[in-house]
């Protein structure tokens, strides 16, 4: 489409969707762009659809301001999400909604791509409008294909975005669980530029998401997080240690969980450390605590707090397909 920056639309969906600026002027000074090519922009977006123009009330006797916002009927997107023995999902709105979610349980032993293709093609036909697709996966991930995934073997070396794309010819996110869910949790609590790890111990394998001054930590291997591997004993990994726990923390996990601790405090010093709720008690914090206080000065342990894990996955992968969505040429335009 003649005359479009891209580069400018992008940041205009941005603008207004995640920091909610709504006026021109406010746009204008933002992007460094001009009134004129602001106003130009936001009408090819209101044109397609997916922005709206509100007049706002009179303030002091002057001319009503324009404001914009995004339009949440405008499209849908689905995130999913695979677990051992499940494939969950979430349908949402333009602006993050959710609008309805479930899960699917997988077969053992059945191969889980097929499984996510079978379910997405359902969601498909029930729901035409959706336009982008969020997936997670408890796996290392780079560029949408994954690399290391001892628990889901069907996965391994899998090109799961370009797998996913060619199938449904929609864009396509593909994101580790722990980044999701660190993710989910800043954007759910404003947690802005602060440094987060978020601890996860389930059925998955042991894996952290980390975030140091509002930015997520990949690695330069997109290994970042993968704590199983961590060694901490003489013939221990910390996935080695902790595997035995039942469900309340045993007293080798607790240690394990605060050498873990203690090597976050003294390698990025988070101003958290989060756990899943559904885990770790109340009490068990406190004896992670104490235990890591054995270990190093307690004034640079973080605070260690529990959350509801598959909300901030969810979270995450909402926003980050929400991120994907910006990123798109306008309806008509070629890529």
């Amino acid at each position: 489409m003649a005359g479009i920056n891209t580069e400018l639309v992008k940041k205009l969906r941005q603008a207004i969707l995640f920091q909610g600026i709504r006026t021109i002027p406010e746009l204008s000074r933002l992007l460094s762009a001009s009134f004129p090519t602001v106003k130009k922009h936001l009408e090819i977006l209101i044109a397609h659809g997916e922005v709206e123009e509100q007049i706002s009330e009179l303030s002091n006797g002057g001319r009503p301001a324009k404001q914009y916002q995004y339009r949440a009927e405008h499209a849908q997107g689905l995130a999913l999400y695979l677990e051992l023995d499940a494939v969950g999902f979430r349908i949402f709105d333009a602006v993050g909604t959710s609008l309805t979610s479930g899960t699917e349980p997988v077969g053992t032993n059945q191969p889980h791509v097929p499984a996510l293709i079978r379910l997405i093609t359902r969601q498909l036909e029930q729901n035409p409008r959706i336009r982008f697709l969020s997936v997670g996966v408890a796996a290392s991930v780079e560029n949408g294909q994954v690399f290391f995934a001892p628990d889901y073997p069907s996965l391994q070396q899998v090109d799961l975005k370009g797998t996913l794309e060619s199938q449904f010819g929609l864009p396509v996110v593909v994101e580790n669980d722990m980044n999701a869910a660190v993710i989910g949790f800043h954007e759910g609590h404003q947690r802005r530029q602060q440094s987060l790890i978020y601890l996860y111990l389930g059925k998955n394998g042991p894996g952290a998401g980390i975030l140091i001054n509002g930015q997520l930590v990949r690695g330069s291997s997109h290994f970042a997080g993968e704590i199983s591997v961590v060694p901490q004993y003489d013939k221990k990994t910390f996935g080695q240690a902790i595997a035995k726990r039942q469900t309340a923390l045993d007293t080798q996990s607790i240690d394990a969980i605060s050498r873990l601790t203690t090597t976050f405090a003294a390698t990025l010093n988070p101003h958290l450390l989060i756990f899943n709720g559904n885990e770790v008690a109340a009490d068990d914090l406190e004896q992670i605590r104490i235990k890591t206080a054995e270990y190093i000065t307690e004034a640079h342990i973080p605070l260690l707090i529990r959350s509801n894990w598959e909300a901030d996955y969810l979270n995450g992968l909402t926003r980050i397909g929400l991120h994907l969505s910006t990123e798109q040429p306008v309806r008509g335009e070629s890529k």
